[in-house]
């Protein structure tokens, strides 16, 4: 089963919250013990959010080291871009979730149509090795763990999530063993489109971090 990361999830459920769109009970149901006053006290310079998964190789992290191998330890992780000064980076850990400080860094310039194209132009790539091992004809994808994006997302990213995720479900399921280069390929360019789909646009967070509003 693919299981999307949570961290990629709460790249468009943070900023949602902060905005009023969804309620403090909706980000502990992803996160689960997470102090949320202090979450919410980061939304005011908060110039983006984004997230890394050291298994699928769709983004970096801002450092220090100290901060890298929480991240990879835990298998995920959250990152709050900042308008100035260090960046602020979420971790799982046995008790929750923890707030690290790391370097200065600056949100992905990875759009929604650039991770459309990508994912296309993959999937299109490698669709003879798709007929070369069966492909997902033999493949029984399973459901994918995830939760939609929030209410008040726009269409173009509610079609890329459905569309990425299937994709990559279904070359998930053909195993390690049944993956080439090329469908390993695939596999990236899904987790990056999954991504982009979750990611809240700036333009949009601008309007959120700027809405003193909220639940």
């Amino acid at each position: 089963m693919t299981v999307v990361p949570v961290a990629f999830q709460l790249t468009s459920w943070i900023p949602a919250w902060w905005g009023g769109a969804v309620g403090g009970d909706d980000i502990v149901s992803l996160m689960g013990s997470v102090d949320l006053p202090a979450l919410r006290e980061l939304r005011g310079d908060t110039l983006g959010v984004g997230a890394y998964c050291p298994a699928l190789s769709v983004s970096v992290l801002p450092g220090p080291r100290s901060v890298t191998e929480a991240a990879v330890e835990g298998g995920q992780a959250v990152i709050l871009h900042r308008m100035a000064g260090p960046s602020a980076v979420l971790v799982p850990d046995a008790a929750g979730w923890s707030c690290l400080e790391a370097n200065p860094s600056r949100p992905s310039a990875l759009t929604v149509d650039q991770a459309a194209t990508e994912l296309a132009e993959a999937v299109v790539g490698a669709e003879h090795a798709l007929r070369e091992t069966g492909g997902w004809a033999t493949a029984a994808p399973r459901s994918a763990a995830i939760r939609s994006l929030p209410p008040d997302a726009d269409p173009a990213r509610r079609a890329l999530l459905t569309r990425a995720v299937r994709v990559w479900n279904a070359v998930e399921a053909l195993g390690p063993a049944g993956r080439g280069p090329l469908l390993e390929q695939v596999r990236t360019a899904a987790a990056r489109a999954t991504l982009a789909s979750y990611a809240e646009p700036l333009t949009t967070m601008r309007d959120r971090t700027s809405d003193r509003r909220y639940a």
